[in-house]
């Protein structure tokens, strides 16, 4: 297991192993919200991430081979399990591992499930996506390009271009 906690992530399968996960963006700015400007609170009176924060990552645009089996986590279906998003997707981290066991619960009752999908909490419309990887794994996917951060300064000028539309500033 490596990473931080998330809202769907880890969990552990029957056997006790860590089932492995992928979270995906529908869009640049979903998935730079989601990930480096993921923990910036709205109230905060400077909103800042670190240059180096940035640099150290990569933006990849891959595109699945096959039909993917996602569950999908919208208001009407939560509405049919009896929550509301401020149940399940607008929480905060403290919640996470209230959160998690709805990932782990969805994953064992339903085997042909690849993954979740809902709605950015960070970036809406867009969607977010988790993937299992042990039931989707790289070879169902294409991957069109990866591209380092800190070698693509067209790329770190979008950053901080979705940064500024939220007041947030790319610092060195």
């Amino acid at each position: 297991m490596k990473g931080q906690p998330t809202r769907f992530a880890p969990f552990f399968d029957a056997s006790g192993a860590c089932v492995p996960t992928l979270y995906a963006a529908t869009s640049r700015e979903a998935a730079a919200f989601e990930s480096i400007f993921h923990d910036i609170e709205p109230s905060a009176a400077f909103k800042t991430v670190r240059l180096d924060v940035v640099e150290s990552r990569s933006v990849s645009r891959i595109a699945p081979k096959r039909d993917l089996m996602v569950a999908g986590l919208f208001a009407p279906d939560l509405k049919a399990w009896g929550l509301g998003r401020g149940e399940l997707i607008e929480t905060p981290k403290s919640t996470y591992a209230e959160t998690v066991l709805w990932a782990k619960a969805i994953y064992d009752i339903r085997p042909d499930i690849d993954g979740l999908l809902w709605t950015s909490r960070q970036c809406d419309p867009d969607q977010c996506v988790v993937l299992f990887e042990d039931r989707v794994g790289e070879a169902d996917f294409e991957i069109h390009d990866c591209i380092a951060v800190n070698a693509n300064a067209d790329l770190l000028l979008e950053l901080r271009r979705f940064g500024h539309r939220a007041g947030i500033t790319i610092v060195s």
